[in-house]
């Protein structure tokens, strides 16, 4: 089959995305990705079957204009402020959705495809309109309960809800990322052909040599071995607990250190934190890296850390990849005490979960440490049930009866 994935964001760090596109392409599909060019620097190769069509949004151009000039003239921060208000800020992504339209719908005219593809809510309006014009299959890839995200004001939660819900009774199957989100759209939706695929990475072959481009972290930040890493990678981000484990590393002993790799918008608050805290020698940055090389870095730390506030459902609900990644990587996590984290990391017994508190951070740490090596025992022995290689048969499985005659399908349903 031919298939066009909708993605409103650039490819460069959508790890997810790019595994879904490869496992369709080596199962024989042609795919295409219809994504937004946000990065100067060009996109992976990803495989001989998996074109990239990136696009310019007119909108999206202008809005990093001006947030690059937030820092400069008072009357650039007036006007961002102006354009982050509820209704201008719901305007310009209908704006940005409509023109995304036009863009794919002027390649659609060339190329047939077979199955639509939307990733995510805000490409399901798109992808919608597209399907019912072109004739083809839709497939509803919601990542997360996007309505619930955090920072989601009402009037954008109220016009999504509005929207889902008009739209959905028109794909031909949902994908989710774990069984509480599945619940959460059948309570709201009503029943519906699904399949979770959780958002596992490919499992490496961690009996080859490290690769030379991947610093030892050890060495980089000059720890002693019998120093205990603690390492969170991903988003820099509001609402990801970054302060309270902060703060829990001034309350552990000295050897414990923490490194935060990745980038995002409260990198410099934390970095004030850290100095403010006196724990420049403890805590340390590292910037993002490549999702192909992310695995073997993590493999470094002792501990992985997944505090995310329970400030909405989606936080509530979801089942951050990195908790997929320290399993794969061999290192126990601490993580929130939500039930989309509770079922791998304390149903799997590959750590403990804990209230998102620094002292609570604190003793879980050490309760981790304390039995590390059964924890370790236990990522190790789990990572072929939580790895891509699994999640991967499960997707192509659903293309398959994706292409099956309609009664085939209703069978595979039930």
């Amino acid at each position: 089959m031919n298939v066009l994935m909708l993605l409103f964001k650039d490819i460069h760090y959508d790890a997810r995305v790019k595994r879904e596109a490869v496992a369709l392409a080596e199962a024989g599909h042609q795919v295409t990705i219809a994504c937004l060019e946000e990065y100067p620097e060009d996109p992976p190769v990803l495989h001989e079957r998996v074109e990239l069509l990136r696009l310019k949004i007119s909108t999206k151009r202008i809005r990093r204009s001006i947030t690059n000039s937030e820092r400069g003239s008072g009357a650039a921060r007036h006007v961002l402020r102006i354009v982050r208000t509820p209704v201008l800020k719901l305007l310009k992504d209908i704006l940005a959705s409509q023109e995304y339209y036009r863009h794919v719908k002027a390649w659609l005219r060339q190329h047939p495809v077979d199955v639509i593809h939307c990733h995510d809510l805000n490409t399901l309006p798109a992808g919608t309109r597209l399907a019912r014009r072109f004739g083809t299959r839709l497939v509803y890839d919601s990542h997360e309960l996007f309505n619930e995200m955090a920072g989601k004001n009402a009037l954008e939660r109220r016009v999504g809800y509005w929207v889902e819900n008009r739209l959905i009774r028109h794909i031909d199957h949902l994908i989710v990322v774990n069984p509480f989100v599945k619940k959460e759209f059948f309570k709201r939706y009503g029943p519906l052909p699904t399949t979770v695929i959780q958002n596992t990475p490919v499992l490496p072959d961690f009996g080859q040599q490290r690769p030379d481009d991947v610093a030892d972290l050890r060495c980089k930040y000059g720890l002693c071995d019998d120093d205990v890493l603690l390492i969170y990678q991903g988003g820099l981000n509001p609402e990801r607990g970054l302060e309270e484990c902060i703060q829990a590393v001034a309350l552990l002993p000295e050897r414990f250190k923490l490194v935060l790799m990745g980038d995002g918008r409260l990198k410099e608050n934390l970095q004030a934190m850290v100095d403010e805290l006196g724990l420049n020698k403890r805590v340390f940055f590292h910037e993002p890296v490549p999702s192909e090389s992310l695995l073997w870095y993590t493999k470094q730390a002792d501990v992985g850390l997944v505090i995310y506030k329970n400030t909405c459902l989606n936080n509530y609900y979801s089942t951050p990849n990195k908790i997929f990644e320290y399993l794969l990587a061999g290192i126990p996590t601490v993580a929130s005490d939500h039930p989309g984290k509770r079922y791998v990391v304390e149903g799997e017994g590959t750590g403990i979960c804990v209230a998102e508190t620094p002292e609570a951070i604190k003793a879980g740490i050490l309760e981790v440490i304390n039995r590390l090596d059964a924890f370790k025992q236990n990522c190790v022995v789990k990572r072929t049930q939580f790895c891509w290689q699994k999640e991967r048969d499960k997707l192509v499985k659903m293309y398959q009866q994706l292409g099956a005659p309609e009664h085939e399908q209703q069978a595979a349903a039930r």
